[in-house]
């Protein structure tokens, strides 16, 4: 091939957009929560003694106890895995976004990340494979930021772009943190802003300005490295805020803890634009099918449409909502702010009390006030 040929083909794979060859991209892909919550539901699982964390209420990553001998004892291995299609048009954006993704997951059950492998799919009938290399230097550069190491992968030829990873990381299995432990009282904290459903929705339909996807990127490529930070705080309780939206994950984290989150939107950090986007009404399917899964969960007072839609905003690569004591509430803060800009105060956790105007007579987890 002649270097004219060569320079022609890196042109134009700079010039492809990524998020015009599929029809969803990022968490905003993933399925509905109800439906995924029935099918697992059905599902006979074995759960072996060593295994902490599994399925059952559908944590970020599954928890393996690695044993009592003298180097594994009270260590834990934390496992996750997540893929998803272009979010963004640069590729080198997409393989870093993935990979921050995937890596969350760790972050959001206390633990180190590690090892990571790679799944893609690669359409190479319409793609140039000269899109591989920035795309998985990307993603390289966002495992190597982590302390992890790339060590294998698994990719096929398919009809449309996948990318992400399988991490394994390490914790201390008496520092772990699931979704289960928030206690009354608790102060919930956000570490990221929200809104990087729609500024992406946006982008796709060509209607957003450029500094506000920057703006995103730089939020959904920042790794959640809370464990490192909060190494003395007692975490009761995590997760990280995805495809189901803030109200969603929320929501799983009061069922599993079995209790009631009061939620105050007005402190919810949103990403500039975000608000402007929504109000032009650029949305997309998760933020209906995600009003699905919570709707009869939640209580709304006074809270506007537009902080409505936020709320079930389907996030890629988003912050992690942590339960800590409140008497450790301003240090936990003091140590996010000056690596997360945006974190902030959420809310509290409160005892769980029957709702008093579900018609189903069910539990209204969360309670959200403007």
């Amino acid at each position: 091939m002649s270097q004219l040929d060569s320079n022609s083909i890196r042109l134009n794979a700079k010039s492809i957009r990524l998020t015009e060859t599929v029809q969803k991209g990022g968490c905003a892909a993933k399925l509905p929560a109800g439906q995924l919550r029935e099918v697992l539901a059905k599902l006979k699982m074995k759960k072996p003694r060593e295994l902490i964390v599994g399925t059952e209420h559908m944590d970020d990553a599954c928890l393996w106890q690695l044993g009592q001998n003298s180097l594994a004892a009270n260590q834990s291995m934390v496992q996750t895995l997540d893929f998803f299609t272009p979010i963004v048009d640069d590729a080198y954006d997409f393989g870093a976004i993935a990979a921050t993704n995937a890596i969350s997951d760790v972050y959001a059950m206390g633990g180190i990340p590690k090892v990571a492998l790679s799944i893609l799919a690669f359409p190479s009938q319409t793609l140039p494979i000269e899109l591989l290399e920035p795309l998985l230097q990307g993603a390289l550069d966002k495992i190597h930021e982590a302390g992890a190491c790339l060590a294998g992968g698994h990719t096929i030829d398919d009809d449309t772009l996948k990318f992400g990873l399988s991490v394994t990381g390490f914790v201390r299995t008496d520092r772990a943190w699931t979704n289960t432990g928030a206690k009354p009282g608790d102060t919930l904290i956000l570490t990221k802003a929200i809104g990087t459903g729609t500024i992406t929705s946006a982008l796709k339909r060509r209607e957003v300005e450029d500094q506000i996807v920057v703006q995103a990127i730089e939020s959904m490529t920042q790794l959640n490295r809370a464990p490192e930070l909060l190494d003395s705080i007692e975490v009761h309780a995590a997760t990280d805020i995805t495809g189901f939206g803030f109200a969603g994950h929320a929501l799983q984290m009061a069922r599993a803890s079995q209790m009631n989150f009061q939620i105050r939107a007005s402190q919810i950090p949103v990403l500039p634009g975000a608000r402007e986007c929504l109000e032009r009404g650029i949305l997309n399917r998760a933020h209906r099918t995600n009003w699905e899964y919570v709707k009869d969960e939640i209580e709304l007072d006074q809270v506007s449409e537009i902080e409505r839609l936020l709320l079930v905003d389907a996030q890629t690569s988003g912050g992690l909502l942590l339960s800590v004591p409140q008497n450790q509430a301003a240090e936990t803060l003091a140590r996010l702010q000056p690596v997360f800009k945006s974190a902030a105060i959420v809310g509290e956790v409160v005892p769980e009390r029957a709702s008093q105007t579900s018609a189903h007579s069910l539990l209204t987890r969360v309670q959200i006030s403007s």
